[in-house]
């Protein structure tokens, strides 16, 4: 996700900042090229847009899972945490409940950019920023009944979501505002390994309940020779992890259930 930064919007640079980043991603020799909705994809485009440029979708939802390799039991489950959102959700309905659900647990107005969103809010309550968002019934539902049928295939699920959900896993100000739902259905599976974020750009790692939760570090912040970003090699049982820069692990293998 933040294929681009809002910058490129106030700079009116969108269109030209965000085809040099595809140029170079088009280097990349892999078959399969994932993009997840962020919060600055949502400042700079629609998400119809979004659709055409970088293929969010697929079956019609911005949600949906796929096997990497046919003969490995890995499944990756690809998320909308910008589901329900201010910025725009899903549907216009999904928007419009954003606000009414934000403004019931942040005093701050929402609405306009440059005020304190966060005054008055302390520990996990600082989650409640316009610049997060939540999954929406319709998602969990799906998600619930994925992990399901992943546990009946004998398959181990990687999810894959800009916004973190797992508290001491990144800055609470930037946690999924429905992270708990989230938690307990990938709790009640029993079938996830690991799951990877972004949004908060200085990164973090924790191992919650027997899931492996990577916050990947921003670009953004590196100086000179820094690096941000991380491989998986994936085995017939297991998966390893490597990490490169700032909060990332250096190596975790991760074994297949």
């Amino acid at each position: 996700g933040d294929i681009i930064d809002v910058k490129a919007r106030d700079n009116g640079t969108t269109a030209a900042d965000c085809e040099e980043v595809l140029k170079e991603l088009r280097k990349c020799k892999s078959k399969t090229l994932v993009n997840i909705i962020g919060n600055h994809d949502l400042y700079n485009f629609r998400r119809d847009q979004l659709d055409i440029l970088l293929n969010t979708k697929r079956n019609g939802d911005t949600w949906y899972s796929f096997k990497p390799l046919a003969d490995s039991p890995l499944r990756v489950v690809v998320l909308d945490s910008y589901d329900v959102s201010t910025i725009e959700g899903s549907t216009e309905d999904n928007t419009k409940a954003a606000f009414t659900f934000l403004s019931k647990h942040n005093p701050n107005d929402i609405t306009k950019f440059g005020g304190d969103w966060s005054a008055g809010l302390t520990g996990l309550d600082k989650r409640f920023m316009p610049y997060n968002g939540m999954m929406g019934a319709r998602q969990l539902s799906w998600l619930r009944e994925t992990l399901k049928a992943a546990v009946t295939a004998g398959e181990s699920v990687v999810l894959l979501s800009h916004a973190p959900l797992c508290p001491g896993g990144c800055d609470p100000i930037c946690l999924l505002w429905n992270y708990q739902e989230v938690l307990d259905i990938i709790k009640e599976s029993g079938s996830v390994i690991a799951l990877f974020a972004g949004h908060d750009h200085e990164g973090g790692y924790k191992l919650h309940e027997g899931v492996h939760h990577f916050t990947m570090p921003s670009p953004l912040l590196c100086k000179g020779d820094d690096m941000a970003f991380a491989t998986v090699e994936v085995f017939q049982e297991s998966m390893v992890v490597r990490g490169e820069g700032m909060e990332m692990p250096e190596e975790l293998e991760i074994s297949f259930v």
